[in-house]
């Protein structure tokens, strides 16, 4: 058994294929070191044969050589380095001891006081080190101690934060907020999001009234479609948390819908097109591998289709907070583009890829955009 788990061992550190070659040359090694023959196998294997024996802090080394590589152990080699650096240093204090008369021994005397010397300072070493690692221990222990108060506060965390109930609806045990409630607020924030989408072609800067009361009607024409499309969910039988999910992808979806015709339509002013044509240009110059026209030209629609929707996102950015500032009454945005001019003709311009046709004054076309 102590043999199969010292082969387990060592198949950890060196590898299956070398585990038993490695253990092998180490009892081989030390019944050619003993030179007599064993009597005891089982206390010789247990105290003699089988425990390596590393002559550093290094895992790999066994009585100063490395088992991996068979080679000499270099962790040895600096301890050694170190020891005699310790017995050099030693050896010049007591000389200039002596020189200076501050000591006075004969020259006989002087292998011995200098042995004297280095074992105390080998002790005071060992001392340094013990009162290291004791602090190490000790410092270990309030750091697993400060753990377990961390990890037991942070179960109780979370255990109280699971049986927390539905701020919403006070469902118990819902971790704060439930399921459907969840999905309520993000239909409610995607509702708002897809209301901005849809006006924000549309709107008159400087009619702040008007731009207000359209916003509301055209919230309040696609809160109605979505509960339409709700109730029929309903009336097919689906509990409340899957009509609130269900609910949740399809206004999310009418958002990105009114987004994306957004950013098409501003993706076709002047400057955007400008900017796309300037970027397929400059990646067709760059292009080199693979030269064909054919890869040239893909890669050139490619970067102008890139720059042509980060112009778009950068005037939707722009809109969007102008439409904000506006039905909020909040601070003016900054200096941009004039949209006062560019809005009508934007929003009378036609989208092929739109699925439905949409007008500035009608709500209902709005919401079925």
């Amino acid at each position: 058994m102590q043999v199969r788990g010292e082969v387990g061992r060592l198949r950890g550190l060196v590898g299956p294929d070398l585990a038993q070659p490695v253990l092998a040359e180490r009892l081989q090694r030390r019944l050619d070191a003993q030179r007599r023959p064993v009597g005891d196998l089982v206390s010789w294997l247990l105290k003699r044969g089988l425990p390596q024996r590393p002559g550093c802090w290094s895992m790999l080394c066994d009585e100063g050589a490395r088992i991996d590589t068979r080679g000499t152990c270099e962790s040895c080699q600096v301890l050694v380095g170190d020891r005699r650096g310790l017995r050099r240093a030693v050896a010049e204090q007591v000389l200039e001891e002596r020189l200076s008369g501050r000591l006075r021994l004969a020259q006989h005397e002087m292998g011995r006081e200098v042995e004297r010397r280095l074992q105390e300072a080998v002790r005071e070493e060992l001392v340094r080190k013990a009162a290291a690692r004791e602090r190490a221990v000790a410092e270990q222990a309030v750091r697993e101690a400060a753990y377990e108060l961390q990890r037991q506060a942070f179960a109780q965390e979370q255990r109280a934060r699971a049986a927390a109930p539905c701020a919403d609806c006070g469902l118990p045990e819902a971790a704060g907020l439930c399921l459907g409630c969840t999905e309520r607020r993000g239909i409610a924030v995607a509702l708002e999001e897809a209301v901005d989408y849809a006006l924000v072609l549309r709107f008159d800067p400087a009619d702040a009234p008007g731009t207000r009361g359209l916003r509301q009607e055209c919230a309040q024409a696609t809160r109605s479609v979505l509960e339409q499309r709700l109730g029929q969910l309903r009336q097919q039988g689906l509990d409340e948390a899957s009509v609130a999910y269900a609910g949740r992808r399809l206004i999310e979806e009418l958002r990105d819908r009114r987004r994306w015709a957004a950013l098409v339509r501003l993706g076709q002013q002047e400057e955007a097109e400008q900017a796309a044509r300037m970027a397929a240009a400059a990646k067709r110059r760059k292009q080199q591998h693979p030269n064909t026209v054919e890869a040239r030209d893909a890669a050139g629609a490619a970067a102008g289709a890139a720059a042509r929707r980060r112009v778009a996102e950068r005037w939707l950015g722009e809109l969007l907070a102008e439409l904000r500032a506006v039905c909020s009454l909040g601070p003016a945005p900054a200096e941009g583009t004039d949209w006062a001019c560019v809005l009508p003709e934007m929003a009378a311009r036609a989208l092929s890829e739109e699925p439905v046709e949409m007008s500035a004054g009608a709500v209902g076309e709005l919401v079925s955009a």
